[in-house]
């Protein structure tokens, strides 16, 4: 008998009954560096401090060495302009062998709604990262409402997903991640501004991202949210620009970086590092959630 929910087999060898149990503790799940951050609070008691470069802050809730050099790197936390541009690891869509282009009827909209579509459209359209489309494929557009009750422009690939091969690249685990940071003290997290957005899509590939409005027809220029490999794509395209440093000194989990380590002079070279080849890469970070950390004997401060 198998229960895999406890983790369970149980079976007789001869006249006697064998159970095993499996140790939960052992699998191995995907974790993002935020829940790495509420692991190390239980662990090590860490607590990571965001700084505000639009707000004033605080007397000693940074650490002047790093803020300068955040100040000295400003055009990484600018906002993006145009396309970005062309990588190796441009977003590939390789559709199974006799899978024809994938066709969905748009959704019903309220009103509201398609004005909301409409409005989006024409942001992106103006920030260049779609285009009209005359493909023959084409998927449903959603809206998804935020907290702020706002909406998310979201489109619906699941059938485009269904025909796609998937791509087996390996995602980190949080017992990985966690290894690599004994012995380090001085840590940054930098947030890529709207990740996704900042991988162009292959050029032969741009037709299948194409999506219907209740009006008309477009395709993206870069990576949108939904498809089958994106994330897949996203971190070979971090780990592959920042592999000089990875596992050395930084840590990457999709649009998270976290540079670690064991003195303040030593950090401040990592960071020149990393921001270095952001900046190179035309790779750009939310200026909002940047966040420093230190540990101050066995805990950590603020």
């Amino acid at each position: 008998m198998l229960d895999w929910s406890r983790l369970r087999m149980r079976f007789r060898d001869g006249t006697r009954e064998v159970e095993l149990k499996g140790d939960p503790t052992l699998q191995r799940s995907m974790v993002s560096l935020k829940s790495i951050h509420k692991i190390a609070e239980v662990e090590y008691s860490a607590t990571l401090f965001a700084i505000d470069r639009d707000h004033s802050q605080e007397e000693g809730t940074c650490i002047p060495e790093l803020k300068a050099l955040l100040e000295q790197y400003e055009l990484v936390f600018r906002k993006p302009h145009g396309l970005p541009p062309a990588r190796d690891q441009d977003h590939a869509i390789l559709i199974r062998e006799g899978h024809g282009p994938v066709q969905v009827r748009p959704y019903r909209y309220a009103h509201g709604q398609k004005n909301e579509i409409e409005r989006l459209v024409g942001e992106m359209l103006t920030a260049g990262i779609i285009q009209p489309s005359d493909s023959p494929y084409s998927s449903p557009v959603i809206l998804v409402k935020k907290k702020d009750g706002s909406w998310r422009f979201c489109v619906d690939y699941r059938a485009l997903n269904e025909a796609t091969i998937s791509d087996k690249y390996p995602i980190p685990v949080v017992e990985e991640l966690l290894d690599e940071l004994y012995g380090a003290v001085y840590f940054s997290k930098l947030d890529l501004r709207s990740g996704y957005h900042q991988i162009r899509v292959r050029p032969q590939d741009v037709p299948k991202t194409a999506f219907r409005t209740h009006l008309e027809h477009y395709e993206f220029l870069v990576m949108p949210f939904g498809l089958k490999n994106a994330p897949s794509t996203f971190q070979a395209t971090m780990n592959e620009i920042l592999r000089p440093y990875v596992r050395k000194f930084v840590l990457v989990f999709f649009d998270d970086i976290l540079v670690f380590s064991k003195s303040l002079s030593e950090h401040v070279t990592h960071l020149i590092c990393v921001l270095e080849v952001l900046q190179n890469n035309q790779l750009f970070l939310n200026q909002k959630s940047v966040a420093l950390g230190y540990r101050k004997s066995n805990t950590w401060d603020m």
